[in-house]
């Protein structure tokens, strides 16, 4: 059985391609580091590793639910100046500061995953940066 002959793109086809690729990378890697600049500065962001915790107080008759955010490690001031603490109390669900924490947290994800795709597009330019080193080898 005879083999098939590839055929290959002309070298220019490729540059083409891979200019455009290169293009369309550093266009949707600038938007992104834009909107991840955007959401850091418009307001406050929870710090990394924090999350909403919802705990339960008992009173006399009745139980009441509160929430709190919580950290891997103390990183919230207290009243007492020389500790901090793993958590910072939010209240009620509703309350302002209930809403704020949830906020905070809503940003510091969208940093987050912001984050993990501006990395990924970096590996990829650096990925087409080395492609198109070889091909101007070839």
């Amino acid at each position: 059985m005879p083999s098939k002959k590839i055929k290959r793109r002309p070298r220019s086809i490729l540059k083409e391609d891979l200019a455009t690729r290169v293009s369309q990378l550093t266009t949707l890697l600038s938007r992104l580091e834009k909107e991840l600049q955007e959401i850091s500065s418009s307001a406050e962001v929870a710090p990394s590793g924090c999350w909403i915790v919802r705990y339960q107080a008992r009173g006399r008759k009745e139980t009441y639910w509160y929430y709190k955010l919580h950290a891997t490690a103390p990183i919230f001031p207290t009243r007492d100046e020389a500790k901090m603490s793993q958590y910072k109390h939010l209240g009620k669900a509703g309350s302002q500061a209930y809403l704020d924490g949830v906020m905070q947290v809503l940003r510091r994800s969208q940093i987050d995953g912001l984050s993990r795709a501006i990395h990924t597009l970096k590996s990829g330019l650096v990925d087409l940066t080395d492609e198109g080193t070889r091909n101007r080898e070839k």
